[in-house]
């Protein structure tokens, strides 16, 4: 009778050690206690920071889509500049592909630190190159965080190579090219924990028989699939003080709120709606107002009258009184503005009580209904050529 052979044992644990042995450490977690959690950039802008549970997450591509004029590129900006603040020994690169970006401008409405920025617009390259110059950059020492302005204005060698009149649809070739790039850059971003925010320009196509838009988002299925988080922005509004006003002609406005909606979050939940942004023509981002209208959405700041708001305890549920004067914190939405700018003791211990506050809240956007439905009919009505004929092909086999 032959002998039996004992079969050697070969667990996960041993897999796993192999794994890392042949292609680096961390390839495969084994134990839900070594699961990494996501370190977050804060904007220091509430409306923005709050739907994005505290901030843009580290180690991740993002993706910035919306219609032209909607606010990409500033809220992009502003996420850059949060970056500098926080990484001073960090540089970042923001690549210009349209060639349009007034960077002195943003500096000024953001705080961008021109000395720490790389700013490149690229000239005769075409999209793969520049693709893969990102991807190069990525692997420097010192770079934190890239910034790719757009999707749309990439343009594939053998578009450059050929007239415009032989053109014949080549472009959606560029495609291809980010099909290849996204999840090398992600495998990138996730080990050297930067940051990449990609901008897409959301267009029209065409129109449905009852005169409805049809949208696309250029670049094919890849940067939505690949980015971790995806931000669609809505039409963006003209602001006076601490109002809204109507009109697209801006007449009268001292600065303008973005507004947007997070569509896909990996790193949380992505149950709080969405937010905004406003910022000031002269000053830039109004982190002061933006409070005030978190507030008031949790009513921390309680509104008494139409034209009188007033600050709460949020522990008592009284109404706050100034420490050195004895005076109850109410009045116009513009004495409260003033107040909080002018007591910047007293203006952080607020917000730090706020902030642990609404982070117990996860099923409540800050952002009106109104706008979050205009932003998703928007969002549905884009076009995805290959979700399109997978669901075609369902209704014709179930007939």
């Amino acid at each position: 009778m032959a002998k039996e052979v004992e079969k050697k044992s070969f667990t996960m644990a041993d897999f796993a050690k192999k794994l890392n042995r042949e292609y680096g450490n961390n390839n495969l977690v084994i134990k839900s206690d070594v699961v990494p959690v996501y370190q977050r950039l804060s904007s220091g802008m509430m409306g923005m920071d709050y739907p994005l549970y505290g901030g843009v997450p580290y180690g991740r591509l993002m993706v910035f889509a919306g219609l032209e004029h909607s606010g990409k590129t500033t809220a992009a900006c502003a996420v850059l500049a949060a970056y500098q603040r926080e990484n001073p020994n960090k540089v970042c690169v923001y690549v210009d592909v349209e060639h349009s970006l007034d960077i002195r401008f943003q500096a000024l409405m953001n705080g961008i630190d021109l000395d720490r920025l790389y700013y490149i617009s690229p000239e005769g390259m075409s999209g793969e190159q520049i693709l893969e110059m990102i991807l190069e950059l990525e692997e420097t020492d010192d770079i934190g965080l890239i910034v790719l302005d757009s999707i749309p204005a990439l343009v594939p060698q053998n578009v450059m190579e050929n007239e415009f009149s032989k053109d014949m649809g080549m472009r959606g070739n560029m495609a291809k090219g980010l099909h290849k790039f996204c999840p090398t850059m992600c495998d990138k971003l996730a080990r050297n924990g930067n940051i990449m925010i990609m901008i897409n320009q959301v267009r029209v196509a065409g129109t449905t028989f009852t005169g409805a838009a049809i949208y696309k988002e250029p670049g094919g299925d890849a940067p939505r699939y690949y980015a971790s988080v995806k931000v669609r922005f809505g039409k963006r509004v003209f602001m006076k003080g601490g109002d809204e006003i109507k009109g697209d002609d801006g007449e009268g406005a001292d600065g303008f709120r973005l507004k947007f909606k997070i569509t896909k979050n990996k790193t949380c939940a992505c149950n709080r709606g969405g937010g905004f942004a406003t910022f000031r023509y002269e000053t830039g981002a109004d982190t002061i107002n933006d409070l005030i209208d978190v507030a008031l959405q949790f009513d921390f700041i309680k509104r008494l009258n139409n034209v009188t708001y007033a600050l709460v305890n949020l522990s008592t549920g009284e109404i706050i009184t100034d420490s050195e004067t004895g005076e109850t914190l109410q009045g116009k939405k513009a004495y409260l503005i003033d107040y909080l700018h002018t007591h910047d003791s007293f203006r952080e211990k607020y917000l730090t009580m706020i902030k642990e506050f609404i982070s117990a809240s996860n099923d409540r956007s800050v952002l009106d209904k109104e706008a979050l439905r205009e932003i998703e009919a928007e969002e549905d009505a884009i076009e995805r050529p290959q979700e399109d004929a997978a669901k075609r092909k369902i209704l014709l086999e179930g007939e």
